[in-house]
């Protein structure tokens, strides 16, 4: 028979093997390690964070390289239309252009209509107020364009326009392409007996050829 105090010390021995063995079972190992880790969220180390932040850097000023130079293309684009047209308005001033022999019977008969009896230079200076339209960014850029604009000849709207022009007119017209401006640069013109708009009568009249008044 053990003593008491030899039950106790065989007890207390149990136990403790049973403890260690039970430890042994359930902590892992460092083997096993890794696998656990992979159960979890993989967090990123400070390098990766670092290399994350920088690709992402280098993403945003891609982005704004990539911004920036389709805005200067944009600007660059819309600056070439501008010159372009600009050009094409002083060459059609200057008699460089390329007028087609369709604008020219157009503006012709238009002189015709809007200045027969009245005297040669009148009707340059119709020719003219065209050109100059056509030469300033308020209006068309082209002959047709000028003529058909909205209200702006009252020829297109009565239907005188289809008639016939001689060849006075398309002398003048010629003359106008080749620099003549005897309106002295103006965008309007008016017959004061017959005009029945009121907003005519606000632009600045600049001189009087026979019986239209020029203005700008």
């Amino acid at each position: 028979m053990l003593t008491r105090k030899a039950q106790m010390r065989f007890f207390f021995f149990t136990n403790s093997l049973l403890f260690l063995l039970f430890c042994l079972l359930v902590t892992p190992t460092k083997a096993s390690a890794p696998a656990m880790i992979l159960w979890g969220p993989l967090l990123p180390t400070s390098e990766s964070k670092k290399a994350a932040d920088v690709t992402k850097l280098q993403a945003s000023i891609g982005r704004e390289r990539t911004s920036a130079i389709q805005a200067s293309t944009i600007h660059k684009d819309r600056a070439a239309v501008q010159v372009s047209r600009n050009e094409q308005r002083t060459a059609v001033r200057s008699g460089k252009a390329r007028i087609s022999k369709r604008d020219i019977e157009l503006l012709s008969r238009l002189v015709y209509a809007e200045g027969r009896g009245e005297p040669y230079e009148g009707q340059v200076a119709i020719a003219a107020v065209v050109l100059n339209r056509v030469e300033s960014p308020q209006f068309p850029n082209t002959v047709p364009g000028v003529i058909f604009a909205r209200n702006a000849f009252s020829p297109v709207q009565d239907g005188q326009l289809s008639h016939r022009t001689n060849d006075t007119a398309r002398k003048a017209v010629m003359d106008a392409i080749n620099g003549k401006d005897p309106s002295g640069g103006a965008l309007y013109f008016f017959n004061p007996k017959t005009a029945t708009s009121d907003w005519i009568w606000s632009r600045k009249q600049t001189l009087r050829i026979a019986n239209h008044v020029f203005a700008h």
